[in-house]
């Protein structure tokens, strides 16, 4: 649900289960197998209060996973696992991934690598730069130092969203607020992260508290796009300039194409062969997210 259509069909991709679970029947549902369609009906009834479900998220067991992982080893072929966080304390998904992998035969874990990027949900970056190495014959070691390269000193991103989805992710998630943090009712905010490239690795652990440093406040989607636009110019120095730049939204694909017209038409510096896309993203954006708002993920190169 976070990746351009392109790379659906790969043979060689696959995903880890998680789970959202509805108020109303507390049934667990494989997001993985949600289709576009169902998704759209859920995000429309998300829209109107009298019909809006709350979801939460559940993580599969290790046994689960185990399984995921037998299955994906089954071509005999190494396997790279991408993972936001192994810290038991911020994603037991991940825990239990390190916990699944632990349980396989010795043979079997030395053909399992595991990359950690520590930037909670924004994984499009690193598994499209994975896939590409993959595709050019690359092996699993150099891809994960391409991604570790975007990961510790490129990666950046806008997340444009309403004050309710706020007040949503401080109720799902109040441990990634600063203590005290509040939001004007029919307020557009971006959180984010300069648009630039980093000298200094963050660590892993301080990664999640940077994912929601308010950028800027708007009374628009449309402000909120401009405003966010307008700070990708400013935060870009000369000798850098937008090698890939990913938007998801969640229900209107056409916001993303619109924001990314006007980044062009901003002349927001980016590579002749810069790699622009647009996804929507799946039930997961149904916990986190309402209709009408979006992400945009930013690798920054030097030139």
């Amino acid at each position: 649900y976070i990746l351009p259509k392109s790379t659906h069909d790969l043979d060689e991709l696959h995903t880890l289960p998680i789970f959202g679970v509805p108020s109303t029947t507390q049934e667990p549902i494989d997001m993985r197998f949600v289709s576009d369609e169902d998704v759209c009906v859920i995000l429309n009834q998300q829209r109107h209060k009298d019909t809006a479900i709350r979801y939460t998220t559940a993580a599969p067991n290790p046994m689960q996973l185990k399984i995921e992982i037998l299955a994906a080893l089954t071509k005999g072929k190494p396997l790279l696992v991408f993972l936001f966080s192994a810290d038991k304390r911020i994603s037991a998904t991940g825990r239990n991934t390190m916990v699944a992998i632990d349980m396989l035969e010795d043979e079997q874990k030395k053909l399992v690598k595991v990359f950690v990027h520590g930037w909670t949900f924004y994984e499009q970056p690193f598994l499209t730069e994975a896939i590409k190495f993959a595709e050019g014959g690359k092996s699993i070691d150099e891809a994960i130092e391409a991604c570790k390269e975007i990961g510790d000193h490129c990666f950046s991103f806008s997340n444009f969203v309403t004050s309710s989805s706020v007040r949503k992710l401080m109720a799902w998630r109040p441990g990634m607020f600063p203590e005290g943090f509040t939001v004007e009712d029919n307020s557009f905010i971006a959180f984010g992260l300069p648009v630039t490239t980093r000298d200094v690795v963050m660590p892993l652990a301080e990664r999640v508290g940077k994912l929601m440093t308010v950028q800027n406040k708007a009374v628009s989607m449309a402000d909120l796009q401009d405003a966010e636009i307008a700070r990708v110019k400013d935060n870009l120095k000369p000798d850098e300039k937008l090698s890939k730049v990913i938007v998801q939204t969640i229900g209107r694909i056409d916001i993303g194409h619109k924001f990314l017209q006007k980044m062009k038409d901003a002349n927001v510096p980016m590579m002749d062969d810069v790699e622009l896309s647009v996804c929507n993203a799946g039930i997961f954006a149904a916990v986190v997210s309402a209709w009408g708002e979006m992400s945009a993920v930013y690798v920054v190169k030097k030139v």
